[in-house]
């Protein structure tokens, strides 16, 4: 117990290098077949050495980012061009009257609760919200976000070529580690970790997929400009939990915006917004009832419920990060509670679904 509860100390201090070597070890999982490909192919007695597939899996990673990227650009590009276009006496008159109507419509009620009008109440709020000293904090975070960026980046490339080149590193330490007496239990939990990870890649594949063709052809159907672009975007940032469709909806409905924000907002923006939310709320609705289902109940053979209430604590616990981590973390924990703790009945109640 003092060992255990050492090593939840150390793994919790340096939590940045556990989180490097789990991305890698992702990196190495996805990026395995690729390797065994490359190995494969011979001319004469000569085949292509470990190391040199390694390197040649690792750069087509950092070609698919930067395809990635490029994609966006001229999006961004068209953005900065409409934004530039913009007229903004135009847009000030437009948005003031909108402003009227709603201060119309709010007119029976006193939002505030004291003597201030609805308008000042607003006014207040907006302030509040937004400040320079936020923007200037916004910016702050911006560059230490870089900079933590390219110190993983370059850290998860690191420690996935040693994994690719050896693939049998990390499960060689692992069992290295363990007691001659839980030998054969432990490689059972590699073995099942290694199978049932494999397919929950494999399937949020399938989801983006899925959520970029249904987001696209809706958008196209409704004539929206970049739909392939906003739909690939959406489908990507989907495999944020829950939070994931609001985000994609939210950065879709500003791309709209602002490249109508010289149309009449009553008139033209508001179907707009109608057309882009009733995309969004449909291929939400076929990705929760019929695709997640699927992807949870083949890969990490967990129930649709059990995922959510995970997902809702370690959000609770560490944020976005711990959202996007908690079904992989929580499918390990599983099967080792299944090998090591089977003599409870809890632990076997919820990993019963491990043997199907």
């Amino acid at each position: 117990m003092v060992g255990l509860a050492l090593l939840c100390l150390a793994v919790w201090y340096f939590q940045n290098v556990v989180a490097w070597v789990l991305i890698a070890a992702v990196v190495s999982f996805i990026g395995g077949p690729l390797v065994n490909f490359l190995q494969s192919i011979k001319i004469g007695t000569w085949h292509v050495p470990s190391s040199v597939a390694s390197v040649v899996t690792l750069l087509a990673f950092l070609v698919l980012i930067y395809l990635f990227f490029a994609l966006f650009a001229p999006l961004v590009a068209s953005e900065a061009k409409s934004l530039s276009k913009i007229n903004v006496d135009q847009v000030t008159v437009n948005l003031q009257r909108e402003f009227s109507n709603i201060l119309s419509s709010l007119e029976p009620y006193n939002l505030s609760g004291d003597e201030r009008s609805n308008e000042e109440y607003i006014v207040q709020q907006v302030k509040e919200v937004v400040s320079f000293s936020d923007i200037r904090g916004v910016f702050n975070n911006v560059f230490g976000l870089i900079g933590n960026v390219l110190i993983t980046l370059f850290s998860v490339l690191f420690i996935a070529f040693f994994f690719l080149r050896d693939r049998e590193m990390l499960p060689r330490a692992i069992l290295k580690a363990t007691p001659d007496q839980q030998m054969q239990q432990m490689e059972n939990v590699v073995n099942r970790t290694r199978k049932l990870l494999s397919r929950y890649f494999g399937g949020l594949l399938i989801q983006v997929s899925i959520m970029t063709i249904l987001i696209t052809a809706g958008l196209s159907i409704f004539g929206i400009e970049n739909a392939f672009l906003i739909g690939f975007l959406a489908g990507f940032i989907n495999l944020i939990p829950y939070l994931g469709p609001y985000i994609g909806a939210a950065i879709a409905l500003l791309i709209t915006i602002t490249a109508n924000i010289d149309l009449d907002f009553s008139t033209e923006i508001m179907p707009l917004i109608y057309k882009i939310a009733g995309t969004f709320i449909t291929a939400q609705l076929i990705d929760n009832f019929l695709v997640q289902p699927y992807i949870f109940g083949n890969s990490v053979k967990a129930h649709p419920l059990e995922i959510f209430l995970v997902i809702t604590m370690a959000g609770t616990l560490a944020g976005v990060g711990g959202m996007i981590l908690a079904i992989p973390a929580y499918t390990l924990i599983r099967i080792i509670a299944r090998e090591f703790l089977s003599g409870f009945k809890v632990v076997r109640s919820l990993t019963q679904s491990l043997d199907e």
